[in-house]
């Protein structure tokens, strides 16, 4: 059950991604938006997403932050970062994507994408349950054992299903939500201090050079 539901959004997210050349027809709209293949993408930072993931579900989103962790374990969760440090979204790859690579750690990023919801309840933790021990991997739950099925690894697993349980019993609707950004697209920006950088060497002079604008 918790494949299919996974497949689906992986399929919805494909269903509703733009391809490259479509992706440049975009015109402005009001309020920071654009319309892309007769899809509209909001411009956000992470702290605005971070305030209500809820308003943002199944909506297409350019979000900016930096890389402060790309998970080793098939490269296939990185983290992006607003102005608290302590606070940071995962993004995961579409298809076309495929993987993030390690090296993106430390840099500012630009990346499109379509915000996912989970909802995780007693039947979805007993199903996960029974996935986990037939060795499939999961969104909801990770760790990063790279793969190996070692005690500490199953521990770890077996405490983060623990944590679930207890969170769902202090809702009140019976389920909580996990949130993530499914990107179609990303790019690298560069940092401000390299502009800076750029700037200074193309103003400076040779001594006894006359500077002039």
């Amino acid at each position: 059950m918790i494949k299919k539901v996974l497949g689906v959004l992986a399929v919805t997210a494909i269903m509703f991604s733009c391809g490259n050349k479509e992706q440049k027809n975009t015109s402005q709209t009001a309020g920071g938006e654009e319309a892309c293949c007769d899809k509209t993408v909001t411009k956000v930072t992470v702290d605005e997403v971070i305030k209500d993931m809820q308003a943002y579900v199944d909506k297409n989103i350019q979000i900016g932050g930096m890389v402060n962790h790309i998970c080793a374990h098939g490269g296939k969760r990185m983290f992006i970062i607003g102005t608290d440090p302590d606070v940071a979204i995962k993004i995961t790859p579409n298809e076309e994507i495929g993987i993030f690579e390690k090296e993106l750690e430390g840099s500012n990023v630009l990346v499109t994408g379509t915000v996912k919801e989970l909802r995780i309840d007693e039947e979805y933790v007993k199903n996960l349950e029974n996935e986990l021990a037939s060795g499939a991997d999961n969104e909801a739950i990770h760790d990063h054992s790279a793969g190996t099925h070692d005690e500490e690894a199953d521990n770890e697993k077996k405490a983060q299903i623990d944590a679930m349980r207890s969170r769902i019993a202090e809702t009140e609707n019976g389920y909580y939500s996990q949130y993530w950004i499914e990107a179609s697209k990303f790019e690298i920006q560069e940092n401000d201090h390299d502009h800076e950088a750029v700037e200074t060497e193309e103003h400076s002079h040779e001594d006894g050079e006359e500077h002039t604008h």
